[in-house]
């Protein structure tokens, strides 16, 4: 799935994010409205990421699940680390982070998404089994290529050796298992 994420979006979601806000940091509570509109522009991307990881997923499958309003609610506004997207943004902005430290959040939350949603419209398919694939380079952290070509079942979780385990890429306990995650799941 990750080689059909919406890099082309992710893209102008950077160069207007640099135009709006600058290449070195991110304006602080000063500047309401420039924040609202970013979070407001997040806020879209993250719903098309999960559009995708439901219609890749429903294709690859043959199926044709559509979520309801609270399943993309549910994803989209995730407890992760003890904090929801917005307020790691909002942190960001408080903290008067960089665009790249902002980019790091936008392509992480993106990539949990599309995964999510994958993952709840493999369960819906009556998807079985699920095997855990990597980019396979050099990029690959230790404890995912740990998890390559693993399968478990559905509803089970995958469990590295530092003892975090998770449903789908992007769903650990532990952030840096989750942050710059390329990693993918084949359904069967």
């Amino acid at each position: 799935m990750a080689s059909i994420l919406p890099f082309d979006e992710l893209n102008k979601v950077e160069d207007r994010l640099r135009q709006q806000i600058g290449d070195v940091r991110l304006p602080t509570e000063d500047n309401k409205e420039i924040k609202e509109d970013v979070l407001d522009m997040l806020l879209d991307f993250f719903l098309l990421s999960y559009a995708i990881g439901n219609t890749v997923t429903n294709g690859n499958l043959g199926s044709e699940f559509n979520p309801t309003v609270e399943d993309v609610n549910e994803t989209v506004n995730k407890v992760v680390a003890g904090k929801t997207w917005t307020e790691r943004v909002e942190d960001y902005f408080s903290k008067g982070g960089t665009v790249d430290d902002l980019i790091r959040i936008v392509e992480t939350e993106m990539h949990r998404d599309a995964n999510e949603a994958a993952l709840l419209t493999a369960k819906m398919a009556g998807a079985k089994t699920k095997t855990w694939i990597t980019m396979a380079d050099e990029k690959v952290r230790d404890t995912h290529q740990y998890l390559e070509m693993m399968t478990v079942g559905i509803d089970d979780d995958f469990y590295t050796y530092d003892e975090d385990h998770a449903p789908a890429p992007g769903l650990f306990a532990l952030p840096e298992n989750n942050i710059n995650c390329r990693c993918e799941l084949l359904f069967s």
